[in-house]
């Protein structure tokens, strides 16, 4: 029932006309099924000379059929446009959701991609769900016409219900078949799809091609494919398997009920007229009473469909962040880490564990490491994209989590190796990085100067796919790196943004940038230590841990890790 209340709500707040006007399609269907008691009023009229019963019927006849059939027609062209509707309406909200989901643990969780994947396979039911849930209720409508059709034929005829019952028993295990079958396909169909996007994808055109990685992929893709048709397959000719005995069960039943009512009428216990609706109903039963079962049945595919994106909705709200207070406008002290711990969801291995650290106010941070030390999940705990494992975060003394996670967001900025490239005008893939200056020409100007992205006018469209210009790599970082530089944070944050840049490119950008505001806390992740020369506080992540922090002079001073990488990197610099 929760199902088919969100789906009528959306129809409804979709186009309240066209949800109303679905009524109607049940009523034009009735109408044309009680097309057999006038035929059976007319037949009557005839033989037994009665004037009366030959005008009613003809004149029902034309009329409700006539009637019917517009209705029906019309119908039928208004599920077409409210399913375009809502199928907007439920794509937009799915996107929606899956981009407010605060956190980003649920890409490391393969059940919930599982059940994403299951969703996208299905989302185009969305759109039709409400035309199904309609037809439903047209064969519901439509069954019980015949119900009382075939009582007025002959009470002998409702004994066909009994033979129908156990296609209501059939349809549940079949529903059962098939969300197994949706289950075992998930995880084939998902890697399947992710080799297709691979195989279409531009940065991966040139390995595809050096490696002749076309035919593997072609064949992984096949594979999959296959793995992931099969069970439902299975489950389809199980399906068809049952439907089709009881099928036969079902017309053996109307043979003989039919042949039943004809012998009364020979006997001349029956009108003859009753002959004509039970022949009438004999074109009709079979459809009319094992549509419901089989609407339902199709009826109850949509409702898993809904019932997925239901997942998402429940998933959303359970992981709506707890914070209530106020983000500062202002950080006084600074930030600190204590005992903070963190694993990724699925995982046993620490990432970071029992980190303490002090990031004080208006300083500039560097942090360094090998690939795997925790550098970039760190930047992540920081920005709340994951919830630390154990330990917590501190802004002036405050939990991080007790904060609204909307405001301390909008109180920070950043710019990643793995960037956004935004195919918008230049103007905009600079301004989105702050909305409320989206379409500030001097705004963004500013922050494409400090950024040293000056690579097109501002009005310049970006992507070939639009009839615009594509970048180099290090032309979108630029631009990436820009977009960080266009809010004035409290926190930025630098992850690797400028790994497509030479090195003393990047040093110069950093300098600037670090020198930029006192009241900034500027937090840099690079592999190059030529760069974080200039940072107030270096720290040195390894094992999991802090394994160094200190100034630049002070480290080389201890000749430790930090020394010993530093000094590796400037000779092969050298060199």
């Amino acid at each position: 029932m929760r199902e088919i209340r969100v789906l009528v709500a959306t129809a409804w707040r979709t186009d309240r006309r066209l949800t109303a006007a679905m009524i109607a399609e049940p009523l034009g269907n009735t109408l044309v099924l009680m097309s057999g008691l006038w035929l059976a009023m007319l037949t009557n009229g005839v033989i037994q000379n009665d004037p009366r019963q030959v005008i009613i019927g003809i004149g029902a006849l034309v009329l409700g059929a006539g009637l019917g059939w517009q209705l029906d027609l019309s119908a039928s062209q208004w599920r077409m446009v409210l399913g375009e509707k809502v199928a907007h309406a439920f794509d937009t909200e799915i996107a929606r959701l899956n981009a407010e989901l605060p956190t980003l643990d649920h890409f490391e969780r393969a059940e919930h991609q599982d059940q994403l994947e299951l969703l996208r396979q299905r989302q185009g039911q969305l759109g039709n769900s409400m035309s199904a849930l309609a037809v439903t209720v047209k064969a519901i409508c439509a069954g019980l016409t015949v119900l009382i059709l075939l009582a007025v034929a002959h009470p002998a005829m409702l004994g066909l219900v009994l033979l129908a019952l156990p296609a209501l028993l059939i349809t549940k295990t079949q529903q059962r078949w098939r969300k197994q079958a949706e289950d075992e396909s998930a995880l084939p169909g998902r890697t399947a799809r992710h080799l297709r996007a691979v195989a279409q994808d531009r940065d991966a055109a040139v390995e595809i091609r050096l490696f002749g990685l076309a035919t593997n992929l072609e064949r992984r893709i096949d594979t999959l494919w296959r793995q992931q048709r099969q069970p439902i397959e299975d489950a389809e000719r199980k399906v068809a398997l049952t439907s089709l005995a009881q099928q036969l069960l079902y017309v053996t039943g109307v043979i003989t009920a039919v042949g039943f009512v004809l012998y009364q009428a020979i006997e001349d216990k029956a009108a003859p007229g009753d002959v004509v609706l039970a022949l009438y109903l004999s074109q009709q039963v079979q459809t009319a009473v094992l549509w419901p079962i089989q609407a339902v049945t199709g009826f109850g595919r949509t409702l898993q469909t809904v019932s997925r994106y239901l997942w998402l909705v429940d998933r959303a709200a359970t992981a709506t962040p707890t914070g209530r207070l106020e983000a500062p406008e202002e950080i006084k002290d600074g930030i600190r880490l204590e005992n903070l711990s963190f694993r990724y969801p699925g995982t046993e291995r620490w990432v970071l564990r029992n980190v303490n650290l002090t990031i004080p106010a208006g300083r500039t941070l560097a942090v360094v490491g090998e690939n795997g030390a925790g550098k970039t999940t760190l930047v992540k705990l920081l920005t709340r994209m994951y919830e630390p494992t154990e330990g917590r975060i501190t802004v002036d003394g405050v939990d991080l989590a007790e904060l609204d996670l909307d405001q301390w967001r909008n109180r920070l900025a950043a710019a990643f190796q793995d960037f956004a490239r935004f195919e918008l005008t230049v103007q905009h893939a600079v301004g989105v990085g702050d909305l409320p200056n989206l379409d500030d020409t001097a705004h963004v100007r500013n922050a494409i100067t400090r950024a040293n992205a000056d690579v097109l006018p501002q009005d310049a469209q970006l992507g070939t796919s639009w009839g615009g210009t594509d970048l180099s790599t290090g032309q979108w970082q630029r631009l990436a790196l820009a977009r960080g530089l266009a809010r004035t944070p409290l926190v930025r944050f630098f992850d690797e943004p400028t790994a497509s840049l030479d090195a003393f490119t990047e040093d110069g950008l950093f300098r600037a940038m670090a020198n930029a505001s006192d009241a900034v806390i500027t937090i840099l992740v690079t592999h190059r230590f030529s760069t974080v020369r200039s940072a107030d506080l270096i720290v040195v992540l390894a094992d999991g841990g802090v394994a160094e922090h200190g100034s630049h002079e002070a480290l080389l001073a201890q000749n430790g890790r930090y020394a010993r990488l530093y000094r590796s990197q400037a000779d092969a610099f050298a060199d």
